[in-house]
């Protein structure tokens, strides 16, 4: 097995199809090439446990969004560790409420405000702090995460999830090196990953339970 088929099984990335668009061109912006977090402005505590900035193919969320049924229109979209803001931008094309992005390096967070400008969708908004501090909206939401930190982070998450009065949320995680944090709440339910983005680290979804 070729070492790009065995990439494409575990990411349940389909290359060809990801390269046949070139998403940037279509609005301007600069969201491709990965950022390592070193020599980037981080006024917290996070540093340590936060993961690299790389894109994610636009079809991992509209695919995941598809494969849930759910509405966007009748859904807030929060990405946590929203790096340069491509899915924010994804989001707002498919129709979401209001779409915003929580991202602690302060030289993604202005690249992502530019992107976001250069697109000129109304519905986003860039939060440039920390997203383990992030308190969610007591309103239907989708929380999207490319392994954007590790588990002390994502443990803050849950926390801040668990102060909700009503678990009206659904969570797309790409990458899911900490999904068992998701896999042990008792108020969601796993739904798999969409059948085009399978593997280890494809993207996994989750329900509220009572959905």
């Amino acid at each position: 097995m070729s070492l790009s088929r065995m990439w494409d099984l575990l990411t349940g990335r389909d290359r060809r199809a990801a390269s046949s668009i070139d998403w940037d061109a279509r609005y301007g912006t600069d969201t491709r090439s990965t950022v390592e977090l070193h020599g980037l402005t981080i006024a917290h505590d996070s540093r340590r446990f936060g993961e690299r900035y790389q894109a994610s193919d636009p079809s991992a969320l509209a695919d995941a969004v598809a494969f849930t049924g759910l509405d966007p229109r009748l859904h807030r979209f929060v990405d946590l560790g929203c790096g340069k803001g491509r899915m924010l931008i994804v989001a707002a094309e498919l129709g979401f409420k209001s779409c915003v992005g929580v991202e602690f390096a302060g030289e993604l967070a202005a690249t992502a405000k530019a992107n976001v400008a250069a697109a000129g969708f109304k519905t986003i908004s860039i939060v440039h702090g920390d997203a383990g501090a992030y308190a969610f909206p007591e309103q239907p939401f989708v929380l999207y995460l490319f392994n954007p930190f590790g588990k002390p982070i994502m443990e803050r998450v849950r926390d801040n999830l668990a102060k909700l009065r009503r678990a009206e949320y659904y969570v797309i995680y790409k990458n899911p090196r900490e999904r068992r944090i998701f896999d042990e709440m008792p108020t969601l339910r796993y739904l798999g990953p969409p059948p085009a983005h399978k593997g280890v680290w494809g993207v996994h979804v989750w329900a509220p339970r009572g959905a």
